[in-house]
């Protein structure tokens, strides 16, 4: 993989009814490397072939809002290809987001980054 190989999002509807986002690289666009939903309910289940899930907490831009980010993926995919992915889902989806000295980021719990600005 390089560092300009495009990212493809493709935006579906679950048998839950949530709306979720899958991502993979445009040289293998078949190969779903990460599938991402926002604000899910509790105990949403997890696609199919990916076992393993982590989530963000994003504080939206001037407002208290926070956006629960739910990501699954598969053990089965290099950790820099996968952190390539989902950086590009973070810049696209939150693209006015910035970090300065008063963003903290932290594990609230096992599995859970918790994104505050001060």
């Amino acid at each position: 993989m390089t560092e300009k190989e495009k990212v493809i999002f493709e935006k579906f509807i679950d048998d839950q009814g949530a709306f979720l986002t899958s991502l993979s690289l445009e040289d293998n666009p078949e190969v779903i490397i990460v599938i991402i939903g926002e604000n899910l309910n509790e105990g949403h289940p997890s696609p199919v072939n990916f076992d393993r899930q982590m989530s963000v907490s994003m504080p939206e831009k001037g407002s208290a809002k926070v956006t629960e980010v739910t990501i699954w993926f598969s053990d089965q995919t290099e950790d820099a290809v996968l952190a390539y992915v989902i950086q590009a889902f973070f810049d696209a989806r939150f693209p006015d987001f910035e970090a300065h000295e008063n963003t903290t980021m932290g594990i609230s719990e096992p599995g859970k980054i918790t994104v505050r600005q001060n």
